[in-house]
């Protein structure tokens, strides 16, 4: 007799997740029966086996083969991320359903997905199989936060969703418009880059390619996505400048097309860049100028517009010619100051005038009166009375016997003719009267009138140039010094001078330390022949006590001293400190100081030039300020003292580059953590910096400054997406990685290890190079997402960039 049943079943697949079997046994006294099978998973074939017991032993098997019903997935596609970002697209990627919950085969995915908070969202089925799949959502909007999930489906439909994450598209590109354009001014706005903008950044930049090639350049950072123009100020007239407008957020930066705009004509903003005189006389001079520079015509010169204030009144000279630098000025009065200036013209009206002060020498007039030298009775000399015809007269005292021989002679001794190319003529007059007349008389020199009488007793008599007063002829006058030299010449040249009043020099000796150094070089100064000047030009820097010492037949005159003070050089120029904007300069100072008072720093580099002068010769530092960043700078020093600066020493100062390309791994996300490594293309580092937030909220979370390359965030939320940046700083500035988006895996989910490598970037990443790198980043992701399937540890690479 039968005694009952013995009922098992198997699962014929065979796989890791698929393992359940059992055996049952029913007793029963009956031949028949039935049985419910429990606990089976959904469209699994099964092996089913009955069995007939017969006193306790097996008699009779009967096995059948049947299948259950699939149904949809009971789980979510696991490690569900995003590959890249673009202004219209996201790129998902995720991975297998776990295989005890798929429920039947895994025909494809359903990827769910809207704008966050609307409430309103769209479908999309992707085909793929039990491995995983990617899809691409299209069509989006730029700047928009969006929410998706991801599920597997069977023949039964589409199972248990993913958790709900969100992704930020990048912005697009702006369109700048210009609404107003001034001389100095130009207002821009733009269209909007999408909803979600952190800052927009205006850069402009003034056209150096034609005929004025000064550089300006700019920009300015408007926070915030809802202020969309701007006024760039400070520009130069009639000049061309591009603009552009970069918008950036969390995901990416886009920057416009250039839109070229051109300022309006207006008036010169700055004055000639020289202004000087030369040829001063009692009754005129000269003035000469440099243009205006380039950059500050605000258009086209058409001349230059000169005003002569003094003696009450203002002359006012037109140059229509730009290429005409200089204007004679005359109809003037002696010993006046006179204030001349000078401005640049255009097509808009007069410029910035550049000022300069001249003052008119005195004239000084020749008076021959009542001169009498009655030496031995011989010689009388005295004025010509015919003021129409002037002249001196030399004549014999009657009182001596004999009849004296004479006549004028010249400061050479040589006998004047009664033909004499100065300008006047000699007359023998009768009874010993020897006259010198002619117009103007003497031009120049030192004349003789000598008379000797039968006996042999012979009287010369020197007849010089005299002042207003009448008097002794003298040379005079205080020594005055012109000093010329370039600052950074290894032999500069200087100039000095005295002047001499009352007659011309025949004999000017110039010593230094009362050791003669050259007799120098005489000018006359006026056509009134009153004053003279005494040159002597001097090279290298030789100091001392300069004197001038003046003579002629009537006379010697010596100047005072003058101490000319020549500073010593400072030695070591060296850098001790820098910022992205400054040098700190050190030096060691000249021992002995001697003459030197302080220093003159001198520097060019980043396009710009610029001087400065420090006090003190015993100052040792300096911070020179307002550099442009990571420009190479030439740095000259040289000691200044009252008259010569010393000899020039440089240096070469290479800033420090910000650090370059910051490129960060990650090694593992958990739940709760993720662990990261980093490292940089190029430069120093002094700190690390790292900035995590939850991209569905603002609040940020950092942690720094770092000295090492490792660093573990803890306490994250399970099942959330972060946004994350690792930034790394110098003296120089802050170079920022590209934000690396990524999930925490949730409490039931195992971590895996992925590696994220972000670079920085410039600017942001726009066009063909952009959609290239998406392109080769997604495929790159999903070969990576296949390979690591097979190996059943699945892991994803994915390339960060700026959209």
């Amino acid at each position: 007799m039968p005694s009952g049943y013995n009922i098992s079943y198997r699962n014929t697949e065979y796989t890791d997740c698929f393992t359940k079997s059992n055996t049952i046994s029913i007793l029963t006294d009956s031949l028949g029966g039935n049985y419910n099978i429990v606990g089976l998973e959904e469209g699994t074939d099964y092996s089913i086996t009955v069995a007939l017991l017969m006193d306790g032993a097996v008699t009779d098997r009967n096995t059948v083969l049947q299948a259950t019903a699939e149904a949809a997935p009971s789980a979510p596609p696991s490690e569900v991320m995003v590959a890249s970002v673009t202004s219209s697209t996201i790129t998902v990627v995720w991975g297998e359903v776990p295989c005890i919950h798929q429920n039947g085969a895994i025909t494809g995915y359903s990827v769910q997905y809207g704008v966050m908070g609307s409430g309103s969202t769209e479908s999309m089925a992707v085909d793929g199989d039990s491995s995983g799949g990617m899809a691409t959502i299209s069509g989006l909007e730029a700047a928009t936060m969006y929410e998706y999930q991801v599920a597997g489906r069977t023949s039964a439909g589409p199972g248990e969703y993913s958790s709900t994450m969100t992704t930020l598209t990048s912005v697009r590109a702006p369109t700048v418009i210009d609404s107003s354009v001034g001389p100095f001014s130009i207002s821009i706005s733009w269209t909007s880059s999408g909803p979600v903008v952190e800052r927009y950044e205006v850069e402009w930049q003034r056209d150096s390619s034609g005929v004025c090639p000064d550089e300006h350049m700019g920009s300015a950072t408007v926070s915030g996505g809802s202020v969309r123009s701007y006024d760039i100020t400070n520009l130069f007239g009639d000049s061309s400048y591009s603009i552009r407008v970069n918008a950036t957020n969390a995901a990416g930066s886009a920057i416009s097309d250039p839109l070229v705009v051109s300022t309006v004509e207006a008036a010169p903003t700055a004055p000639p860049a020289s202004l000087s005189s030369s040829s001063v006389t009692p009754s005129s001079f000269s003035i000469q100028w440099g243009r205006v520079p380039c950059i500050h015509r605000n258009g086209d010169i058409t001349g230059y517009s000169v005003l002569v204030h003094g003696n009450g009144s203002m002359q006012m000279i037109d140059i229509n010619d730009p290429d005409v630098l200089t204007t004679d000025i005359s109809g003037l009065v002696s010993d006046t100051m006179y204030l001349v200036q000078v401005a640049g013209v255009n097509g808009q009206g007069t410029g910035v005038y550049r000022d300069l002060a001249v003052t008119t020498p005195q004239t000084v007039y020749l008076n021959f009166g009542g001169m009498n030298l009655p030496t031995n009775g011989l010689v009388n000399i005295s004025q010509l009375g015919n003021s129409t015809d002037t002249g001196l007269v030399c004549s014999t005292d009657q009182s001596t016997d004999g009849t004296p021989t004479g006549g004028w002679f010249n400061s050479d001794g040589t006998m004047l003719s009664t033909s004499s190319s100065e300008g006047f003529f000699v007359s023998d007059g009768s009874d010993g009267v020897y006259l010198l007349r002619g117009s103007g008389i003497p031009v120049e020199g030192i004349y003789t009138c000598r008379a000797t009488d039968s006996s042999g007793n012979s009287r010369t008599v020197f007849v010089g140039l005299y002042n207003e007063q009448g008097g002794e002829v003298v040379i005079g006058g205080e020594i005055g010094f012109t000093l010329v030299s370039e600052l950074t010449a290894e032999e500069p040249q200087f100039t000095l001078s005295c002047n001499s009043t009352d007659g011309p020099a025949t004999s000017v000796i110039w010593t230094r330390d009362a050791d003669t150094v050259g007799e120098g070089t005489t000018v006359l100064n006026d056509a009134v022949a009153a004053h003279y000047t005494h040159t002597l030009t001097v090279t290298g820097r030789l100091g001392g006590v300069y004197v001038c010492t003046v003579s002629n037949s009537i006379s010697t005159t010596t100047s005072s001293g003058q101490n000319i003070e020549v500073a010593s050089s400072p030695t070591n120029l060296m850098v001790t400190q820098e910022t992205p904007t400054s040098f700190r300069l050190s030096w060691t100072p000249p021992s002995p100081l001697g003459d030197t008072t302080g220093y003159t720093i001198s520097y060019t580099g980043g396009g710009s030039s610029g001087s400065v002068n420090v006090a003190g010769g015993s100052t040792d530092s300096f911070s020179l300020t307002g550099l442009d960043s990571g420009e190479t700078y030439t740095i000259s020093l040289i000691g200044r003292s009252r008259h010569i600066p010393s000899a020039a020493i440089t240096a070469q100062i290479v800033p420090i580059p910000a650090p370059g390309q910051v490129f960060v791994s990650v090694s593992s996300i958990t739940a709760t953590s993720i662990s990261l490594s980093w490292s940089v293309s190029s430069g120093r580092v002094a700190s690390w910096e790292v900035v995590w937030r939850p991209t569905d909220r603002g609040t940020e979370s950092t942690s720094g400054p770092l000295s090492g390359t490792t660093y573990t965030i803890q306490q994250l939320d399970p099942s959330t997406n972060y946004t994350l940046t690792v930034s790394a700083t110098n003296v120089a500035g802050t170079t920022d990685s590209t934000p690396i988006l990524f999930s925490t895996a949730s409490n039931q989910a195992t971590s895996s290890s992925s590696e994220l490598e972000s670079g920085a970037t410039i600017g942001g990443v726009v066009g063909a190079v952009l959609i290239i790198a998406a392109a080769t980043l997604v495929l790159n992701v999903a070969i990576a997402l296949l390979l690591r399937r097979q190996r059943g540890n699945y892991s994803t690479s994915a390339k960060r960039r700026h959209a």
